[in-house]
């Protein structure tokens, strides 16, 4: 465990070496939260658009258009009964 110190402004520096093990670099964004039973500050890397995409074209069937908009959604399902 590495101690870091919170900086007048409420800045705190990640040490390089959490950085590469992490595999996060400037301008990656965060979510942080505050967790009152364990007292810990917890941050976790938001993902990016591109890796949110790859996520959701990972679904997409080979050969198959993907869907422009919702609404092309449900005008190609089949009904429910």
């Amino acid at each position: 465990m590495t101690s870091i110190t919170l900086s007048s402004k409420g800045q705190f520096v990640v040490p390089a070496n959490i950085r590469k093990q992490a595999g996060v670099s400037t301008g990656d964004q965060f979510f942080v939260r505050y967790d009152e039973k364990s007292q810990e500050i917890r941050l976790k890397r938001a993902k990016t658009i591109d890796e949110q995409a790859d996520r959701f074209t990972s679904f997409i069937k080979p050969g198959v258009k993907p869907l422009e908009n919702a609404s092309d959604f449900y005008s190609q399902r089949e009904p429910r009964i």
